[in-house]
Formats: C-alpha cells, sequence, structure tokens
C-alpha cells in the first residue's frame, strides 16, 4: 500500500481548480465593484465629470483580466496580487469620487481572509489595508473631521468582517484536516485488517479493537 498524503498539507494548499475559481472571484467582485460605481456617484452633490467614469471602465476591464488569467498554474501567493490591486482601485476611487468608497475595502478584507492561508500573509495584508483606509487623509477633499467619521466606521467593519470569515475559514480547515486524518487512519486500518493472519500478528486483536472504537467514538463526535 501507497504512503497516504500528509493530511495537514493537503488541506493547507490550494488546489489548481480552487485557485482558479477564487482568482475568478475576485475578478468578478471587480468588476461588479466597478459598475456600482457609476450610479453611486451620480448622486453625490458634487458628481464627477464624465472623463472621471473611465476609471470605472479601468475597473472593469481588470476584472475582465482576471478571469482570464491562467491561476491554476501560477502560485498560490499570485492571488495576494488580487487584494493589492482592488485596494490601490479603491484609494482611487476615493480621491476622485468620494471617501464613502472606502468602504469598497471591506469586501477586500473579507475576501481576503478566505482566500489567504498564511496567518502571517493575512495580518500583514490587514495593516496594508488599514494604513489603505486611513491615506485619505492626506489626499481627499473632504475636512478631517468627515474623513475621521468615515474611517471610525469602516476600519471596525473592516476588521470584523475579516475577522469572523477567518475564524469560519479557519474552524472549516480544521474540521476538515480531521476528516481528512479520520479517512487515513480508516484505510489503513482497513488495510490492517486485510492483511490477514501475519499483519494480526504485529497487531493484536484488541489493539484492532481498541482503534475501531476509537474511529467510531469520532464519527459520533
Amino acid at each position: 500500500m501507497e504512503a497516504l498524503d500528509d493530511p495537514q498539507e493537503a488541506a493547507d494548499e490550494l488546489s489548481p481548480q480552487e485557485r482558479r475559481r477564487l482568482g475568478r472571484l475576485g475578478g468578478v467582485l471587480m468588476i461588479i465593484g466597478s459598475l456600482a460605481v457609476v450610479p453611486a456617484a451620480a448622486f453625490l452633490d458634487d458628481p464627477p465629470d464624465a472623463i472621471e467614469h473611465l476609471v470605472a471602465l479601468a475597473g472593469v476591464l481588470a476584472g475582465a483580466g482576471l478571469m482570464v488569467v491562467p491561476w491554476e498554474r501560477l502560485p498560490e501567493r499570485a492571488l495576494y496580487l488580487v487584494t493589492v490591486l482592488a485596494t490601490g482601485y479603491v484609494m482611487v476611487g476615493v480621491g476622485l469620487y468620494s471617501d464613502d468608497f472606502a468602504f469598497y475595502q471591506v469586501l477586500i478584507g473579507v475576501y481576503t481572509a478566505y482566500v489567504v492561508r498564511s496567518g502571517r500573509v493575512f495580518l500583514l495584508l490587514m495593516g496594508f489595508f488599514t494604513l489603505a483606509t486611513l491615506a485619505p487623509l492626506t489626499y481627499a477633499n473632504e475636512t478631517f473631521d468627515e474623513q475621521a467619521h468615515h474611517i471610525l466606521v469602516t476600519l471596525p467593519v473592516l476588521m470584523i468582517s475579516a475577522a469572523v470569515v477567518r475564524y469560519l475559514r479557519d474552524t472549516l480547515s480544521q474540521r476538515e484536516l480531521e476528516y481528512r486524518r479520520f479517512a487515513a487512519e480508516a484505510v489503513t486500518l482497513a488495510e490492517r485488517i486485510r492483511g490477514g493472519p501475519d499483519m494480526a500478528k504485529e497487531e493484536g486483536s484488541e489493539d484492532v479493537d481498541k482503534r475501531l472504537a476509537e474511529l467510531a467514538s469520532k464519527t459520533r463526535s
């Protein structure tokens, strides 16, 4: 019997199909966000000029580009670029339209919390998102009080939403890991049982019964 793959490693890695799905999801979210900007900006007290809507068009094109990238051929860390690109796009939107558009950063944070597997990279990106959310204080047209108001609303929602999604994703991954280990133990035990008398000599019947009882208790928990 061939050695089973390490379940921890298998659970932590994104498959090529999963990388493609998540990369395309990032493109879809960017397209939807870019299209939503246009009608929302029309209701501002000082609507943007028509030429400024080219930013929305650029976002749509960027999203379409993300959907055709061969993510399955790229390393998992390439998905991190989606969050960086989207954050830069939000910063441009805040500068051209309104600081209200900084709320799109919440969506980016949620996407990041699900996509990024490394806890260290996730914390680094959340720090980057925090700086990006604070950045309009230096270049946006609104007063400091208006900026502070929007930041104090957006930043906590960003952090809480990303933390909740991260917790749920980690819980799901842990459950998947437990099921993988359970399956590996079940297959190994079945192979030992099928091994016949020679295998029984290596592992007594009492040990087999004990392993079976442990596996049964795991299925009930």
